[in-house]
């Protein structure tokens, strides 16, 4: 079980980056600010980053993703659990990425564990319906922020 644990871990890391590593910089390459080469490194150097920086200060954040609350405890331990997490998360994204369909590898998380949830009749209904409800606010509300911080910016241009 370890070693296929161990495989699934490394699927999912592989999918993870091919999926979300560029996402960061996209922008910087398609305006034409940096060429490819250097927006890869961007890329790269963020994303290091980011994962030294969760490691000493997103605690919470990791414990979120590992299903706790979501479903019970004894479940989140099961290394069938977290094999089935892994290679839900990792042939979707490997999936999404080949196809060139951006998603969100956080959504993908929670549903790889809300879908064992479902099938042990163990996830927490009340969790679900409140990830549902900010998943449904999010993406009207960035997209309006986004349209008035670039309105007020380019007003000051």
């Amino acid at each position: 079980m370890l070693i296929i644990l161990f495989l699934s871990v490394c699927f999912l890391a592989f999918s993870n980056g091919a999926n979300d590593n560029f996402k960061s910089v996209a922008t910087l390459f398609g305006s034409k600010t940096t060429d490819y080469k250097r927006a890869i490194l961007w890329a790269t150097v963020t994303t290091l980053s980011g994962m030294v920086a969760a490691d000493f200060l997103a605690e919470k954040l990791v414990s979120n993703f590992s299903g706790e609350g979501l479903v019970p405890d004894v479940l989140v331990h099961s290394p069938e659990f977290a094999i089935s997490v892994a290679l839900a998360f990792a042939v979707t994204l490997f999936s999404a990425t080949k196809i060139g369909m951006p998603v969100s590898t956080t959504h993908v998380s929670v549903g790889s564990i809300f879908g064992i949830g479902s099938v042990t009749i163990k996830a927490d209904i009340n969790v679900v319906r409140n990830i549902i409800i900010s998943w449904i606010f999010t993406l009207p509300i960035a997209a309006i922020f986004g349209s008035i911080f670039y309105l007020v910016l380019i007003s000051l241009r």
